[in-house]
């Protein structure tokens, strides 16, 4: 009698942070092959961003990130994977970095500092 298992695959990551998250609000595209999600950011770091959406991706989706920052004239766009979801929001952990990206990310801080 032969016996089969079925593999069941469970991914997990630290929710030690390694750069700090600002609170943040402008829009941004995240897109997949088959899926585009008009959203807003909620908090932003040099390693990751907080999107609120109604439709959230699953963990572990590899996307497309377009960010229209403020002070930018074009969006920011890079590789991403999505680490958590939840009903109302997803965080995406960039894959690569852009120099655009750490300076708009250093403008928010400063601009937070000054409040």
């Amino acid at each position: 009698m032969a016996e089969t298992f079925s593999e069941r695959r469970t991914y997990s990551y630290s929710q030690a942070r390694c750069h700090e998250r600002y609170p943040a609000q402008f829009p941004v595209l995240v897109k997949t092959g088959e899926y585009r999600l008009y959203d807003e950011v909620r908090d932003v770091s040099e390693s990751g961003v907080g999107v609120t959406t109604r439709h959230p991706m699953a963990p572990m989706t590899l996307v497309t990130v377009l960010l229209a920052a403020p002070q930018e004239r074009d969006p920011i766009e890079v590789l991403g994977r999505v680490m958590w979801s939840q009903a109302d929001a997803m965080g995406i952990r960039f894959e690569q970095v852009e120099q655009r990206l750490l300076g708009t990310v250093d403008r928010i801080a400063k601009d937070l500092q000054r409040i």
